[in-house]
């Protein structure tokens, strides 16, 4: 008789030791299946980790590259928005007679009949 639990006592024969051998590789099997698929879920994971990893990281590239293009597309926009109010006053100046006939002497030699021009040299 082998171990002692209050008045139960364990039987020592062959059957029972040979069950207990048994038992103990049973155990030591799932143990080690255990571990085998403890070690298979860790690397899935640390390979969908990788994955979304990379994921992120080229996401975020293009979101930044994307922000990039942005601003230069409103530098541009407030650009071109300049040159255009430049362009509406000087549309808006050429609406004035005074002004476009003084251009038109100015820039284009322009003159009136009976008009006597005196040009300058520096």
């Amino acid at each position: 008789m082998k171990h002692q639990k209050g008045k139960v006592t364990q039987m020592d024969t062959p059957y029972v030791r040979a069950h207990d051998q048994q038992q103990k590789e049973n155990h030591s099997y799932r143990y080690h299946v255990h571990m085998r698929r403890a070690k298979m879920i860790c690397a899935v994971f640390a390979v969908l980790v990788f994955f979304f990893g990379i994921q992120i990281w080229n996401s975020k590239r293009q979101l930044a590259s994307i922000n990039r293009d942005i601003a230069s597309a409103h530098t541009e926009l407030n650009h071109k928005k300049a040159t255009n109010r430049s362009l509406k006053k000087q549309v808006k100046k050429l609406h004035n007679p005074e002004y476009l006939q003084a251009m038109l002497r100015e820039k284009y030699n322009y003159y009136k009949d009976g008009e006597t021009v005196y040009q300058f040299v520096k």
